[in-house]
């Protein structure tokens, strides 16, 4: 599958019901969660709430070249579906090669 087919598939995955659904975004592919203490800062500096497919492309080049930041962006991208995980693996795989990092996102923003 393409890089960007990987992206798409992320749009059509199913959510969780919960009262909050209707204050989640339909195009959203991606959320990060708000700091569990009032005080802590965001995780790894990835600023919380929820992401498009273009947004959370953009989430991935701002973090380039911090490891430790792709590797929780691709923790909360993954379902545990092997049909919809394709791009977290991606991320898993080139966590520490900024330019292979930066050559995934430019393909997906074509």
């Amino acid at each position: 599958m393409y890089v960007h087919e990987e992206i798409l598939s992320l749009t059509t995955m199913k959510r969780p019901n919960s009262r909050k659904q209707n204050s989640i975004p339909k195009d959203a592919v991606l959320l990060i969660p708000e700091p569990d203490g009032k005080n802590e800062l965001p995780t790894c500096g990835v600023k919380p709430g929820y992401y498009t497919a273009k947004q959370m492309l953009g989430l991935v080049e701002k973090h380039l070249n911090d490891a430790d930041a792709i590797q929780f962006i691709a923790d909360m991208l993954e379902t545990g579906d092997p049909d919809n995980d394709g791009f977290v693996q991606m991320l898993r795989s080139n966590w520490q090669k900024p330019n292979e990092l930066a050559r995934i996102v430019k393909i997906c923003k074509e």
